[in-house]
């Protein structure tokens, strides 16, 4: 396509306090907004401008001049000048609500005022995309000219070695051997089969006798019950039980704690400390009075029914309940078994009035109601929570917001808080903007609501 066919593109610029401050090539064909708003295709920064305005609007592949009442300016179109006034008395524009509209040509310019600002534009063929800059080839080079020939050949030399010895090396089969006994150092081998004891000869009566047929050898436990059982009188099992407990006292004198338990008897063991308590004889009957001895207050022992320890625990006559096992004093009731106090629920009530400001062409307030009234649980949930902290917290949360003609709210903010809690703000502010409205035609659309917060019963 030459230059000569191909369309022509719309220039704009922007006239305040009689000084150029921008201008614009639009290369892509389609509508141009204007306004005080940051997303718009031209911020005008102007207090007296809307906040946006679809200045030029693409209808199939033309442009039409939108304006108001409240602009003036004037257009030329197809050689033939005239301002807006005169244009809509002669019926030569479209009006559409509020707004009317002009269709242009490449021939055809003008200028717009909006406020403060005034704007200018006409159409002018497309200037040339710049040439990137490139490097000629003989300043460029060729890659290869870029290598370091020694150091690649060293690479792909041991490369390649380590490769063949990896798929050498993987060939080789790996044959396990079984382990045998003779393999095993000796230290590991004594601990698996430990040398053999020699059998003992038992001394006693029937001495002369033919040999005795081999015994099955006993263990220690057995050779210790033996000591001192020479062959006496099998009824006196008193001397043969002290014999025993001697017997043991030597075996375990000296060894791990309980050398550190206790002090040593006659006999050298530790008769009168706690190693004299293991071996003691005891018994399981009696009242168990001194049981506790030496500890500190809080526990007595019942021996008799009705008798009561310092606790208030009834004795022996009856079966303690698990309710039963709660002691005085303690922080709440824990550990009482009684029924919990129920804490009180918070009821919030979240009201609306009517919209205190209402802007758009495509949606109606009944449908704006309708969709909040069904996201009023997160309200209310933001007012529970800050309710607790404060029972008399009460007032009313004015938020302001624009929804986009998709549906999705793209501004909110604070208006108006009587609460005096910041926080319960900014909780509805978030509710408020995670809301998602019905698609919509037409421009976007500014809402102010208003939310009223009283405690319910």
């Amino acid at each position: 396509m030459t230059e000569a066919s191909r369309p022509k593109i719309l220039r704009i610029g922007v006239i305040q306090g009689g000084k150029i401050i921008e201008e614009k090539l639009v290369r892509k064909r389609g509508s141009v907004t204007v306004g005080s708003g940051v997303r718009n295709t031209i911020v005008l920064p102007a207090a007296d401008v809307p906040k946006t305005f679809s200045l030029f609007e693409m209808r199939g592949t033309d442009y039409h001049l939108a304006f108001t009442d409240k602009m003036s300016g004037r257009v030329s179109v197809a050689d033939q000048a005239a301002d807006l006034q005169s244009l809509k008395a002669q019926n030569l524009v479209r009006k559409s609500g509020d707004t009317y509209h002009l269709k242009l040509n490449e021939g055809s310019r003008g200028r717009v005022s909006m406020g403060e600002c005034i704007i200018l534009f006409q159409f002018v063929s497309p200037p040339p995309e710049p040439v990137k800059p490139q490097l000629p080839a003989e300043v460029k080079g060729y890659w290869s000219r870029n290598i370091d020939w020694p150091y690649t050949s060293v690479f792909s030399f041991v490369s390649i070695a380590m490769l063949v010895m990896i798929i050498w090396a993987k060939q080789i089969p790996i044959v396990e051997r079984e382990v045998s006994l003779e393999d095993i150092p000796d230290r590991f081998a004594k601990m698996i089969m430990p040398d053999k004891e020699k059998s003992e000869d038992e001394d006693g009566d029937g001495a002369g006798e033919a040999e005795k047929a081999p015994e099955p050898k006993k263990n220690k436990k057995e050779e210790v019950e033996d000591t001192g059982d020479d062959g006496g009188d099998e009824g006196d099992s008193a001397a043969v039980a002290k014999a025993r407990t001697v017997a043991m006292e030597k075996k375990v004198t000296g060894r791990g704690l309980l050398k550190l338990l206790g002090a040593k008897g006659d006999s050298g063991m530790a008769m009168g400390g706690a190693v004299a308590d293991v071996f003691a004889e005891g018994t399981v009957g009696g009242d168990g009075a001194g049981a506790f001895d030496g500890i500190g207050g809080g526990l007595d022992v019942a021996t008799a029914a009705g008798q009561k320890g310092s606790r208030g625990v009834d004795g022996a006559a009856s079966a303690a309940n698990i309710k039963d096992l709660g002691t005085k004093g303690v922080v709440g009731g824990a550990g009482r078994g009684g029924p919990k106090k129920a804490e009180a629920r918070i009821v919030a009530k979240v009201s609306s009035a009517a919209l205190e400001e209402f802007d758009s062409d495509s949606r109606s307030q009944s449908d704006i109601k309708k969709v909040i009234r069904r996201r009023l649980g997160g309200i209310k949930h933001c007012y529970e929570k800050r309710l607790k902290r404060n029972p008399e917290l009460k007032g009313k949360v004015v938020i302001r917001f624009v929804i986009h003609p998709g549906g999705k709210i793209i501004e909110v903010e604070i208006v108006e808080n009587t609460t005096g809690d910041p926080e319960l703000a900014s909780c509805i502010k978030a509710r408020v903007r995670a809301i998602r409205f019905p698609p919509a035609d037409g421009g976007e659309t500014a809402v102010v609501y208003p939310f009223i917060l009283a405690p319910g019963g």
